[in-house]
This record gives structure tokens, sequence and C-alpha cells, in this order.
């Protein structure tokens, strides 16, 4: 095959007359740049709307992109097969190699050096198409390197967007189920702690099962105790006169082992009602009539669906409880012999409505239930009572305390103390109504008598320090000598106006503070709202209250 002569014109050459120089190959139309802003324009909405179709059309999107680079190599082969007849009819030259160059120079040197003018500029005239030929080749190379370049990297810039925001959609939808599996966590926690509540609920109903295999021996002790009782009363004495001295050594013997073998236990109780309470049972009948009450709100704390029990709040002791109240209902109220052999009645719940003139001083009684329980004429002189609980009790008449050493009776000793002392650290005497009371020189922290009824209660040399007496209604009290160091007095009722300077020279000297507290007047209605006035009204004559102008105590701003 020859090789086509670079001088040879092309068909529709340039008209007559027009200079050569006119039809020199046009600057290259920039490609490269048109494929930049296409892939630009194109490849950002795609990036930023559509990288889910992407992701999901992966294999189709590829295939595309492999399809438009196999076609663009067919393109170019058939280019490159083409190329002579190509840059002939653009530049009326075809490729031309570098080797080429060396014939229109000697043309032209030749030429210039035979004086043929016209000769040597036609053959600079070649020469100068040759290199525009050659310059064209060169630059249109450059020019599909740089398409294909810039074709691939904005399909490489197109891919890696649509990859970042897939990325970004993977880890949205990894946040929520990460926040799904939390929130399944969280509930998995819940059923764990539930089970957890139920499997220690097991563990202590079945530590209540252990402690309370005892009862029988306590129905057993108390058989007993009727027995001889019976005895007694047979031989002709007054019931009266019978005391734990008139049982047998056997017999107390075994009430004191049984108080040292029951253990205190939680066990289950009802939510909704105490048999004791007269209020929660009135909640509860009137929960089935709720249409018939003037004020709904009086059930707001009433839940009438919720029949379930529940464990209680402490452990108690119902066994030791029993066997006081054995006692008590055997005639033998004086327990002084039995806490001297070393009876243990701490953590006894009394289940007694009403626990008559019993004698239960030096007994151990802390942590002891007495909620709900009336207490008419009961001592408890030189008792461990610490942290025991009066809740809604109602204490009348009765006496706590301390025992001066010459009053110790046998079979116990005063010698070496001048005191005796009644230990009342954390006792609970929340809403319960106190009247006609004693609590000289007792021995207490932090006591509390929240919301209860104070009436003519003999505090004397008492050591109250930290006690409390929020909402509570106080008259007639002694408070002579007590140690009152940062007691709480915030919302306490009184019905004297000179209640607070009183105090201050009453208690011991340095304990109460009365700059502290302010008196501002209460009415009638408003002292009637208080949770224990209908109680007040029951158990203390009208004379105590009627008529007299009630002041509640609030705490100064700052103090």
């Amino acid at each position: 095959m020859t090789e086509p002569d670079i001088s040879e014109e092309l068909p529709g050459g340039r008209p007559d007359g027009e200079p050569e120089y006119r039809y020199l190959p046009r600057r290259s139309f920039p490609f490269g740049l048109v494929v930049f802003v296409l892939g630009f324009v194109c490849g950002i909405p795609i990036a930023m709307f559509a990288p889910s179709m992407v992701a999901d059309y992966g294999q189709l999107v590829i295939t595309v992109i492999l399809s438009v680079l196999f076609a663009l190599a067919l393109i170019l082969s058939v280019v490159f097969a083409l190329r002579d007849r190509i840059w002939r009819w653009l530049f009326r030259r075809s490729e031309i190699e570098l080797s080429r160059f060396a014939g229109p120079l000697s043309d032209v040197a030749k030429s210039a050096a035979e004086g043929k003018v016209d000769a040597a500029t036609d053959a600079a005239r070649t020469f100068a198409e040759i290199a525009l030929a050659r310059y064209a080749w060169v630059s249109t190379r450059r020019w599909l390197i740089g398409s294909i370049t810039g074709l691939i990297a904005s399909i490489a810039a197109l891919a890696g967007s649509a990859l970042l925001f897939e990325q970004n959609r993977l880890l949205r939808a990894q946040s929520t189920l990460l926040a799904e599996q939390n929130t399944r966590i969280d509930d998995q926690t819940e059923l764990l702690r539930a089970q957890a509540r139920l499997s220690d609920t097991q563990t202590q109903l079945a530590e209540a099962e252990r402690s309370a295999q005892v009862g029988p021996e306590v129905i057993e002790i108390g058989a007993l105790i009727g027995g001889e009782r019976q005895a007694y009363l047979e031989a002709g004495n007054d019931i009266d006169d019978f005391g734990l001295a008139d049982l047998s050594t056997s017999v107390r013997s075994r009430i004191v082992a049984a108080t040292l073998v029951a253990r205190p236990y939680l066990y289950l109780r009802p939510r909704q009602a105490n048999p004791l309470d007269d209020n929660s049972l009135t909640m509860k009948a009137l929960s089935r009539r709720q249409d018939a009450l003037i004020a709904p709100d009086m059930l707001a704390d009433f839940d009438a669906d919720n029949e379930t029990t529940e464990l209680i709040d402490s452990p108690l002791s119902p066994e030791r409880g029993d066997l006081l109240s054995m006692l008590v209902d055997n005639s033998i109220l004086d327990t002084e012999l039995l806490s001297f052999v070393g009876a243990d009645f701490s953590f006894a719940e009394v289940r007694r409505e009403v626990l008559p003139g019993v004698s239960m001083r030096h007994a151990r009684l802390s942590f002891a239930d007495f909620t709900l329980v009336r207490l008419v004429g009961c001592r408890f002189g030189a008792a461990k009572l610490e942290h025991a609980v009066f809740e809604k009790a109602v204490v009348r008449g009765s006496d706590f305390s301390s025992i001066a050493a010459s009053d110790v009776e046998l079979p116990f000793s005063g010698e070496g103390v001048d005191l005796v002392p009644t230990f009342l650290t954390g006792a609970m005497f929340t809403d319960a109504v106190i009247i006609d009371t004693a609590f000289r020189r007792i021995q207490a922290i932090a006591p509390s008598f929240s919301g209860s009824v104070v009436a003519a209660v003999d505090f004397t040399g008492a050591g109250l320090n930290a006690a409390e007496f929020r909402d509570a209604i106080i008259m007639d009290s002694v408070f002579d000598g007590a140690e009152l160091r940062s007691v709480d007095l915030e919302g306490a009722i009184v019905f004297d106006l000179g209640f607070v300077q009183a105090l201050a020279q009453a208690a011991a000297p340095g304990t109460f503070v009365a700059e502290r507290w302010s008196l501002e007047p209460l009415s009638v209605a408003e002292l009637a709202e208080h949770p224990r006035y209908d109680a007040m009204t029951v158990y203390l004559p009208e004379a105590a209250h009627a008529g007299r102008q009630a002041f509640r105590i609030v705490r100064n701003q700052g103090q």
C-alpha cells in the first residue's frame, strides 16, 4: 500500500486567488470541558437525590458504564483506523511522522540556495501544513485522553458520591435500628428487673414460709397459757391477779424461746385495704359508687382496679406480735419478767385493735409496728423503741418516760445509774393522735410527729434533736428543758400566739432558734382541712379547741 502524498490537495480546494494559509486547521472544540460540565451537572443531582437508586440498581449502572466505555473504545478504534482520511478531510494532510519533516526542510534549503523563490515558498508551505497536521494530531490525542480521563473521573466521582450518600443513608438506618435496639434493651432491662423483683419476692416468701413454721408453736403456747389460766380460775383465784408469775417456768421459757426463734420477714398483703383502717375500708366501698360522691377527688389515690397484693415495706414478725396478743387475751398485761429473761419483741407486728393497760417497760421493741393500734394506759418506760412505728395510732394516757434509778422495779435494777432511758430514735408517730401521754427525759434523735395531733403531751427534759412536727396540731403540751436542736415545725398548727417565744424560753438553753419561725392566723375552715381534724374532734373534748384562734407556724425567709 502506497503512502498518501501529503502535498496532494483535497477535493474542493480553496477558491482561486485566496491565500492558502486561510485554510489551516481550526482550533478543536473543548469536548473535555463539555464532558466535565455534563458529569458535574448530572452527577451532583444523581448523587444527592438518587443514591439509593444507584445502590439498588448497581448492576444496571455498572452495565451502562461498561457499555459506554465499550462504545467509546469502538468509536476510537474506528477513528484510529480511518485517521488518514479524517485528517486529510480536516487538515488536507494525513498523520505525519517526525521523520517526514526533513523532506520539506531540505526542499526549502535547496530552493533557497538555487534562488527558486516559488519552490522555496511551496516547500515552506508544505512544511507548515505538515507541522500543523502533526500539532492537530497531538492535540487530538491529548483531547481524547483528557476526555476519557474526565469521563472516568466523573464516573468515579458519581460512584463515590453515590456510595457516600448511601453510606449516610445506611448510617441513618443504623441509628434508627440502634435506637430501636436501645429501646428493646431498656424493655429487656425492665423485664429483668421485674424478674429480679419476682425472684426476690419468691425468696422472701420462701423465707416467710420457713419463719412461719413457728406458728404451730405459738398456737401450742397459747393453748398452754389458756390451760394454766383456767386452772388458776378453778382454784378460786381472781382473774385480775393472774400474771406471768402464775405461769409455769416451762411455759415462760417456751414464750421466750418462741420470740427468739421467730424471725422478721416480708410477706404479701392486699394493696387496697387494711382491716384495721376504717378509712381505707370506706374508700374501697365508695369506689363501687363513684357516681354518688360529691367530691370525686376523694378517690384520687385509690386504685379500684388494683386488687393485687404486694410485699410489705420492711420486715416484720407477726408471730412475735401474736405472742403479745395472746398474753393480753389471757389477762397477762405485765411483760417485764419476760423481758428480764431475754424475750425479744423487736420487729413485732401488733395487729390488735386495742392494746389496753399493757406494761412493756424494759422491752426490746425496736422496729415494732403498732400501726392503727389504740394504746390506752400503756407503759413503755426504759424500752428500746428505735424506729418503732405508731403510724395512725391513738396513744392515750400512756407513758414513754425514762425511769429514774430509784423507780426501777424488780427484777430489774437501777444500781450505778441515775436514769434508765427510753430510746425512741427514729420512732414514727406520723398521723397519730397522742393525748395525755408522757415522753419525759426520753432519748430520741429524729423522731417524727408529722401530721399528728399532740395534745397535753409532756416532753419535759426530752431529747428531741432533729424531731419533726411538720403539719402537726400541737396544743397544751409541755417542752420544759427539752432539747430542740434542728426541730422542724414547718406547717404545725398551734393555738397560742406566743407559742414560739414560750417554746424558746422553755427549751434547753441554746437548742431552739425562735427567730427561725413566725405565726400566721388560720381560719376555722383551714383548720378543718387538716387530715387528723376529725380524729381530734373525736378524741378531744370540744372545749379543748372550740373558739380558740389557730395559727400556722411558717419558716422565715433565709432561716
